[in-house]
């Protein structure tokens, strides 16, 4: 589930939980505008990652919704909130047609 949120400091969260998120991560990660990532660990498990926070001012807002919404079809409520990314789906698999 991505959570995309503004906090109290003027701030821009985008926060993305779980294997499925990790396209969104690889897509994003190198964007020059993140201030700062918060990456939150299983407290039994510190090789797990249960989380991971991407920090960016809020003037960057409109890019931020745009690029999750052009990429994964991500579009948030206005005031932030949370959304489950759609899996990918599966090749097709049709019938090979064979013509002379």
């Amino acid at each position: 589930m991505s959570t995309l949120s503004m906090n109290t400091a003027g701030e821009l969260l985008l926060t993305l939980r779980g294997e499925n998120e990790d396209r969104i991560l690889t897509t994003v990660r190198r964007w020059p505008h993140w201030q700062r990532v918060v990456v939150e660990r299983d407290p039994e498990d510190s090789r797990r990652c249960l989380s991971v926070t991407l920090v960016t001012d809020v003037a960057f807002e409109a890019v931020v919704r745009e690029i999750l919404r052009r990429s994964f079809n991500l579009i948030f409520p206005d005031a932030g909130g949370s959304v489950d990314l759609a899996l990918p789906e599966p090749p097709a698999r049709g019938r090979k047609r064979w013509y002379r």
